[in-house]
């Protein structure tokens, strides 16, 4: 019994000890081509250091060995060995091809995909194999150079490679088309690619294209798939409740969101689409608790603390809106709530100096001017409420309620 065959026979009692012994004698007495299949088996079972004395030893006798070698350095981060192991490899070689591709690969995940890209096309003149052309749209596709992408995909067979990659090159092409922003080809596209093989993050890709295309009816089917399919799918469901919503199917769309903050409960956006269903479905109670929930997870609460302040104004707790006011505000539609709350509490003085604050902003508002021009005429700043009911005119010119306004200034 060969050295080799004895060490894999310790591996297989694990007697780690013995494995060694016979792997030494292997590596100085075993014939080389059983040394090279004894290092081919422990490199798949993740033997590296021992593959690699073997692979060292015979790279002489067979060159192709250093494909192997710069793929186990590359598993230690040592970028710069596998490189030199690819470069001994000469334009000559038969292994020539499968080096280019494996440089491909690591400065691909070097972040170097420009260098990745030219050593595919170098790769593609040498041979036209189905991988390659493949590497090369995968490529064009990571550097958003969509029309290439779709040139290369385009020349491949999508059952061959969905078999060999577990890719399918339609749903890469569905998804570049809708990059480039052609919607109804991209569509076409994913369809034919969920109809060959279910795919849970096809049929999401479909219901938000069509979603956005307010094709809402139909992304709900997809997305009702989805659902079934993997309830677990991460994230379906706030566009899916949007959908929902966009088909004033209110009830069910927030089931989804809470279906959806019971899986993840720090999604400040889930709480701020329940706190708005909640709010349309007449329960104000639960809209301003999500809101709060909300409001302690935002990084950014701007958002939140304009809904909360709309919230407090229409249920007349003018103190809730103002006591909001201690945080740091640059929302100026915020501002002008809880200047229309110190006016609730008859304190026109400190409602007059937010309206003055943020009137350069909102200028373009019509509303905002029409409250301006009233607030203006209270403080008996005749002159100004003119210039603002003025400029309010020239947008909302069949006001009859300011002309008169206007008149009586």
């Amino acid at each position: 019994m060969l050295n080799s065959e004895k060490m894999l026979a310790s591996l297989q009692a694990k007697d780690l000890a013995h494995a060694e012994k016979y792997f030494q004698k292997a590596l100085d007495n075993d014939p080389n081509e059983i040394l090279l299949e004894l290092a081919e088996y422990l490199e798949s079972i993740g033997f590296y250091p021992q593959a690699k004395l073997i692979y060292n030893k015979l790279k002489e006798i067979y060159p192709e060995v250093n494909i192997n070698l710069a793929q186990i350095v590359a598993e230690d981060g040592d970028m710069e060995e596998a490189f030199l192991y690819l470069n001994a490899i000469s334009e000559n070689s038969e292994e020539y091809l499968s080096a280019l591709l494996v440089m491909a690969d690591l400065y691909q995940m070097e972040g170097l995909t420009d260098v990745a890209r030219d050593k595919l096309l170098l790769a593609s003149k040498l041979s036209s194999e189905p991988l390659v052309i493949f590497g090369l749209a995968e490529l064009e596709y990571e550097l958003e150079h969509y029309k290439d992408a779709i040139d290369y995909y385009a020349q491949l067979d999508n059952r061959h490679i969905l078999g060999m990659t577990g890719i399918s090159t339609y749903h890469r092409i569905g998804r570049s088309y809708a990059n480039l922003g052609k919607f109804e080809v991209a569509v076409e596209f994913l369809e034919k690619a969920l109809e060959i093989e279910y795919d849970d993050v096809i049929a999401f890709d479909l219901g938000v294209i069509l979603h956005d295309q307010k094709e809402y009816q139909k992304a709900n089917l997809y997305f009702k798939q989805l659902e079934a399919m993997n309830y677990d799918f991460p994230g379906y469901e706030y566009v899916y409740a949007l959908s929902l919503k966009a088909e004033n199917k209110l009830e069910e769309a927030l089931r989804l969101v809470q279906q959806g903050l019971a899986k993840n409960e720090f999604d400040s956006q889930l709480f701020l689409l329940a706190s708005q269903l909640a709010y349309e479905t007449h329960d104000r109670k639960l809209s301003e608790s999500y809101l709060l929930s909300a409001y302690e997870l935002a990084e950014d609460v701007e958002e939140v603390l304009l809904r909360l302040t709309t919230l407090y104004l229409e249920e007349e707790r003018y103190e809730d809106v103002i006591a909001l006011e201690l945080e740091d505000i640059d929302l100026v539609l915020t501002k002008w709530n809880i200047a229309k709350a110190y006016q609730g509490l008859d304190q026109e003085e400190e409602a007059l100096t937010i309206y003055r604050e943020i009137s350069d902003d909102l200028s373009e508002n019509p509303e905002f001017l029409q409250d301006y021009a009233y607030i203006l005429r209270e403080f008996g700043h005749r002159n100004e409420a003119k210039e603002i009911i003025e400029r309010y005119l020239t947008m909302v010119p069949d006001d009859m309620n300011m002309i008169s306004f206007k008149e009586e200034l």
